[in-house]
């Protein structure tokens, strides 16, 4: 009986000791697996935190780009990011850098690469996680066209334009006129079929003008210049004759242009201090300072001696009638009475002016970038009375009633216009309107150096915005 009781016993005590060793095994095997998912969860939490810390200095780095707008993304600086990216307790452990290619700052794209690394970290302290995506910039033009206007642009009568080139991949992507909305564009007839021709050094083909017109004929007046624009892009109209039907994408619309702040990188209301900071002192000129109620007269004279004295941006307040005294006295002048088709090269000048209108009663030649605008200080009506007086002055408004169509005008011109360089109408709700003619080229040399930052005024600026497809990490 004893050695029964023995032997139980001796089984009971070693399936406890069996049991306990299961139990033992299975709890620390469960330990060190909790203890391996542990630090796994914390190597995976950890590397999520550099990924996200990363990618929070990514978008940083497009931030800044996106509001310093003109600057080369090489010149920016990105030491702000880290504060802005991790809290006070896990700053120093972020590295956000800029590679360029190609190594230009003038190149159109950029890698932007945000590098996230934590100094006790795993693998000897060199944890680190980096992400990086391609950033496109594209500079926005003050005057991407011949015209730019928020004002009803009409042309009335015949128009040979010589638009920008606007290379963009090796395709000249040709560029005539920038409008707020192309239903205010209008082309109407002064004399007979007359026509909208977009010049470029092949002409027209078919297909680009109606089948009635005579390509022939019309090619010894569209060729001109020493590019071709490319298909889609030269426009064609003819009174009378399928209207409309083959304008293109050199026509461009931009609703929400604000050609103030392109020109002069701040709003319309700091208008005043655009003019005393940027238009007074060397090769600058204010014409009739703070007197909008009494007109210029004989503004081409003005703005001819201005320039004469080595102004190369002349601010006018009011309007401007643009006469002479002494029309042969304008020739090769910025403002050409005696020869106006005559392009007058090295002239550099932009022309400003402030709540007035603009009259030519005869024939004129334009160089350099005039600028129209106004800031709701007069009424428009206040401001076309002074197209009707300039109109009643030159003989073209022999009545009340004959008036009534220059009531709504801010910008007229009644006989051949040329323009060389770009004419720019901030006038909404009024009338751009060249009535008779108008022979125009495009010339960026005529501007682009006066409103360079060196020439207080941004170049247009510029859009950042993110390249499809390159989002690497």
């Amino acid at each position: 009986m004893k050695r029964v009781s023995r032997t139980s016993g001796f089984l009971t005590l070693m399936v406890a000791v069996i049991l306990l060793l299961i139990g033992s095994y299975a709890f620390f095997e469960s330990a060190d697996t909790s203890l391996f998912l542990v630090k796994r969860f914390q190597n995976t939490l950890a590397a999520k935190k550099l990924h996200w810390a990363a990618q929070g200095g990514l978008e940083c780095a497009f931030a800044v780009n996106k509001q310093n707008a003109g600057v080369p993304p090489p010149l920016q600086s990105y030491s702000d990011c880290e504060k802005e990216v991790l809290p006070v307790g896990e700053r120093g452990r972020l590295d956000v850098q800029v590679e360029v290619d190609p190594p230009m700052i003038n190149s159109p794209h950029f890698t932007l690469k945000s590098k996230a690394s934590e100094s006790n970290g795993r693998n000897g302290g060199n944890g680190e996680r980096t992400v990086s995506k391609d950033i496109e910039v594209t500079t926005k033009s003050v005057m991407p066209g011949i015209f730019k206007t928020s004002s009803m642009l009409r042309l009335t009568g015949d128009f040979a334009l010589l638009p920008n080139k606007n290379t963009k991949d090796g395709k000249n992507e040709c560029i005539t006129m920038v409008v707020k909305d192309k239903k205010n564009f209008v082309h109407s007839d002064s004399t007979a079929n007359s026509k909208l021709i977009i010049r470029d050094n092949d002409g027209y083909s078919e297909g680009q003008v109606p089948p009635s017109v005579d390509l022939a004929a019309l090619n010894n007046s569209a060729k001109l210049g020493n590019f071709s624009c490319a298909p889609g892009y030269q426009s064609f109209n003819m009174v009378g004759t399928r209207e409309g039907e083959y304008l293109a994408n050199d026509i461009n619309e931009d609703p929400a242009m604000d050609m103030f702040k392109d020109l002069f990188g701040v709003t319309r209301d700091k208008w005043k201090e655009v003019r005393d900071s940027q238009f007074t002192g060397n090769q600058t000129a204010i014409i009739n300072k703070d007197n909008t109620s009494v007109m210029v007269e004989n503004c081409a004279d003005k703005i001819n001696e201005a320039y004469k004295n080595g102004a190369k941006r002349i601010w006018i307040d009011g309007s401007c009638n643009l006469g002479s005294s002494d029309k042969p006295a304008t020739d090769g002048m910025p403002i050409d009475l005696n020869t106006p088709a005559d392009n007058k090269p090295d002239m550099e000048v932009m022309i400003v002016v402030r709540d007035g209108i603009i009259y030519s009663a005869g024939q004129v030649g334009i160089s350099g970038l005039v600028y129209q605008f106004k800031t709701g200080d007069r009424a428009d009506s206040v401001m076309t009375a002074d197209m009707v007086t300039s109109c009643e002055k030159a003989g073209f408004c022999s009545s009340s009633a004959h008036g009534d169509s220059y009531k709504n005008k801010a910008f007229y011109t009644h006989g051949a216009l040329y323009a060389f360089g770009g004419l720019a109408v901030d006038m909404p709700d009024l009338v751009f309107e060249v009535f008779g003619s108008l022979w125009a080229e495009y010339d960026i040399s005529k501007w682009q150096g006066i409103i360079s930052p060196g020439g207080g005024a941004t170049p247009g600026g510029s859009a950042v915005k993110w390249k499809e497809g390159t989002w690497r990490d």
